[in-house]
C-alpha cells in the first residue's frame, strides 16, 4: 500500500530526495577537504614535536645559587716557593682562612699546561722558601685541589668541609658544607654552600 502511494511534492513533511550522484560527489569533496586539513594539522604537530625533541636543551644553572661571600686579591704575606705544587717565581698567591690558593701554569694533578690554573692546599703545609729545594723532592700532608681554565670557562675549584679543612676555616663557617673558588686570572671569587 505504501509502496504504490505517490509522494505529494507540495507536502512539507514529505522527505526530499536528491540524486545519489549529487550526494556522492558532495560527500567525496567534503571528506577529501576534511582529510587534507587533518593531514596538514597532524604533519605540523608532528614536525613541531620532532623539532622540539631534537633541539630542546634542558637548562642547567651555571651556578648553584650559592652566595658569593668575598673576592680575594693576591696577597704578599703568604710566600710560596717556586716549584712547590707547580708554583712559579711570580705566581699570585691568595690566602683564605688557612687555605693557600696558588696560581700555576698547569694543574698539579695534570691540568692544562699554559692555561690559568690554581691549586688549593693548607697554608700550614707550605714550606719556607729557604728550606725548600724542589730537586730533593718534598712531601705534603693533606688534600690538594686544582682547577684550570678551559676556553671561556674560568678555573674553578670546590673544597668540601671535612676533617681536613683548617681549624680557622671551620670556625669561621661552622654550618658550611663546601666552598667554591672561581679564578678569573686576577681575582678569586669565593662562594659558600651552607645548610
Amino acid at each position: 500500500m505504501f509502496a504504490d502511494a505517490a509522494v505529494d511534492a507540495t507536502d512539507p513533511l514529505a522527505p526530499k530526495q536528491e540524486p545519489a550522484e549529487k550526494l556522492a560527489a558532495w560527500f567525496t569533496v567534503r571528506t577529501t577537504r576534511i582529510l587534507w586539513v587533518v593531514a596538514i594539522v597532524a604533519a605540523a604537530v608532528m614536525s613541531a614535536a620532532v623539532t622540539f625533541a631534537l633541539v630542546k636543551v634542558t637548562p642547567v644553572a651555571s651556578s648553584s645559587g650559592a652566595p658569593q661571600i668575598t673576592t680575594l686579591d693576591a696577597t704578599s704575606t703568604l710566600k710560596v716557593p717556586a716549584g712547590w705544587m707547580g708554583a712559579g717565581p711570580s705566581s699570585a698567591v691568595f690566602d683564605f682562612y688557612g687555605l693557600a690558593l696558588v696560581e700555576t701554569t698547569g694543574g698539579y694533578g695534570g691540568g692544562g699546561i699554559g692555561s690559568e690554573c690554581f691549586t688549593i692546599a693548607r697554608s700550614d703545609q707550605i714550606p719556607r722558601a729557604e728550606e725548600f729545594d724542589s730537586s730533593n723532592g718534598w712531601s705534603y700532608d693533606g688534600p690538594v685541589y686544582t682547577g684550570c681554565a678551559v676556553g671561556t670557562f674560568p678555573a674553578t675549584v670546590e673544597v668540601p668541609f671535612d676533617s681536613n679543612v683548617p681549624k680557622e676555616l671551620s670556625e669561621r663557617f661552622p654550618a658550611a658544607t663546601a666552598l667554591q673558588f672561581v679564578y678569573d686570572g686576577e681575582r678569586v671569587g669565593v662562594f659558600l654552600d651552607s645548610e
